[in-house]
């Protein structure tokens, strides 16, 4: 017996650490493309669906995939009704692994130990090697499966397994509770199924014995994602439920009609093929529970909002957009940076505003709420560049590195362009309490100039919103004008101090701000080749 819980215990944990590890390399690979997939969403249930099955059939984790939903509602990325939509998906990617091991593919370990191992040492691309690691973790699961059921073989004559077994078959509701509790405690619904699937491939456990253990690991996996909501939004918290009423509704609902649904699984699975036949109920189950939720997902969300209401009250000054709980998960945290970095970036845009007006007004409240509104970019810089520093201390492929590397330089580089509306909101100010006057001329040319800073900021911001590195010649070409605009308003200057119509003064406010306007386009071309990974 120590033989068979040793045995049982090391293939569990050689599935969970290749199965985290797979998911941690398809994560590498993927990087960015993650959040990108997860951008396409509308308010279409549909694609909701569509969009976390496919993530989760990539990753290879639907627990990654569910942490993920609640981190991107709790900073706002993602509303309710999308958020449901993904979870459902996720629960039908998460098959995947199942449908693998139930077609008897455990002896292709050898094999992808082999190549995984092989392109992961002789290869030096970043790409092959990453690729290299998850085919290895690939096997090594599979090797993981193949211990487990190995280990398994000498119960096929213990008396008290098979009455245990035999209990199970006859208290569906007990089983359930079972796979649930075991779910939870191992954090994975996959590495569960993977123990049940390892008795059938020793024709350890009949198919009505193993369908409702299969069915509570689908209540035992939300676990994870509720745990993840604690401490965060409303919202995170109201997506976390919504996954635990999903998988509980469905579970109870099909243990209702569970002989009509094994009926339905024996008759398009191969007979006597156990494994093959738990596999396609766990299958058949997330597919069946997600058509019957999906024309009701708004429905759902709002009976959310009555199960926990309130409203989300969010601090204005400080972030909003980092969850420190997701600084381990590179994928989800850089996007979470980058809509802080977005936030961090209208400030200063709007800084940049309220000081020219500021200066063309002669409006003192509009200078006093840009130097406030200065304060919260200085703060919200420290906070990016903390939770960045947190996030490089998990492992990231190339990809999310180059992303992770640009978001930390556009900071620095957003934080000096509010350091340059705050000199020109100086520089008004110190007019102001002159009393120093402009010529017509010279306020003209301080609002062309404005205009073209205006536009080039806008446009950089734009390119890393959008990861648009076709954006970098115009800004670049933009860049250039404000070089050359400023060359020829120093010029034009120095002829008005000859003429007598600019006092000196006011000559030397109008070239520290135009200098100010030179500073910003700079930065402003700097930030634009975030989405190129130029730093």
């Amino acid at each position: 017996m120590v033989g068979i819980i040793f045995g049982l215990l090391g293939g569990l944990a050689l599935f969970i650490f290749s199965l985290k590890s797979m998911s941690d390399g398809l994560q590498k690979i993927a990087g960015r493309k993650t959040h990108a997939v997860m951008g396409i969403l509308t308010s279409m249930p549909l694609v909701g669906v569509l969009v976390g099955a496919l993530i989760t059939i990539v990753i290879q984790s639907s627990t990654f995939v569910t942490v993920m939903v609640v981190g991107f509602v709790n900073t706002k990325m993602l509303n309710l009704k999308q958020a449901i939509s993904v979870i459902i998906g996720a629960n039908v990617g998460t098959t995947l692994t199942a449908q693998l091991v139930a077609f008897r593919v455990t002896d292709l370990w050898v094999f992808l130990a082999v190549v995984g191992f092989a392109a992961y040492f002789l290869f030096k691309r970043k790409v092959i090697k990453d690729t290299g690691f998850v085919v290895f973790s690939l096997g090594m699961l599979l090797l993981g499966m193949t211990l487990m059921s190995q280990a398994m073989v000498p119960l096929r004559h213990d008396p008290a397994f098979q009455n245990l077994m035999l209990t199970f078959g006859d208290n569906r509701i007990l089983a359930v509770l079972v796979g649930a509790v075991f779910t939870a405690l191992i954090q994975s619904s996959t590495a569960a199924t993977g123990v049940i699937l390892a008795m059938t491939l020793q024709d350890l456990i009949p198919f009505h014995a193993a369908l409702p253990l299969v069915l509570g690991t689908n209540i035992g996996t939300t676990v994870t994602a509720v745990f993840a909501s604690i401490g965060g939004s409303l919202s995170a918290r109201r997506a976390a439920i919504a996954h635990v009423l999903f998988n509980v509704f469905g579970v109870a609902l099909f243990l209702v009609f569970l002989t009509q649904f094994e009926r339905l699984i024996l008759a398009i699975s191969p007979a006597y093929d156990v494994s093959r036949q738990v596999a396609n109920a766990h299958t058949m189950f997330s597919v069946i529970t997600a058509a019957l939720f999906l024309p009701f997902i708004g429905q759902f969300a709002k009976l959310l909002t009555k199960i926990i209401p309130g409203e989300d009250i969010l601090a204005e000054n400080g972030a909003i957009h980092l969850d420190w709980r997701m600084v381990g998960n590179p994928v989800v945290a850089i996007s979470h940076a980058q809509q802080e970095l977005l936030r961090m970036a209208q400030f200063a845009g709007e800084n940049i505003k309220l000081a020219v007006e500021g200066f063309l007004e002669k409006d003192e409240k509009k200078l006093a709420a840009m130097k406030e509104q200065e304060r919260v970019v200085d703060g919200l810089e420290k906070e990016i560049v903390r939770y960045l520093a947190k996030v490089s201390q998990s492992g990231m492929g190339d990809d999310m590195a180059v992303r992770h590397a640009g978001l930390l330089h556009a900071a620095n580089d957003i934080e000096r362009v509010s350091d340059h509306a705050d000199n020109i909101a100086d520089l008004a100010q110190n007019a102001i309490d002159n009393n120093v006057n402009f010529s017509d001329e010279a306020v003209e040319e301080i609002k062309s100039m404005y205009t073209l800073v205006a536009e080039v900021y806008g446009l950089a911001i734009q390119s890393v919103r959008d990861d648009d590195s076709t954006l970098i010649p115009k800004v670049k070409e933009l860049e250039a004008k404000i070089d050359n605009k400023e060359e020829a308003l120093r010029t034009s200057h120095i002829q008005r101090l000859r003429e007598g119509s600019c006092s000196a003064d006011g000559g030397v406010i109008f070239s520290d701000i135009i200098s100010n306007f030179e500073r910003i386009g700079d930065h402003s071309n700097n930030i634009s080749h975030v989405p190129q990974g130029k730093l």
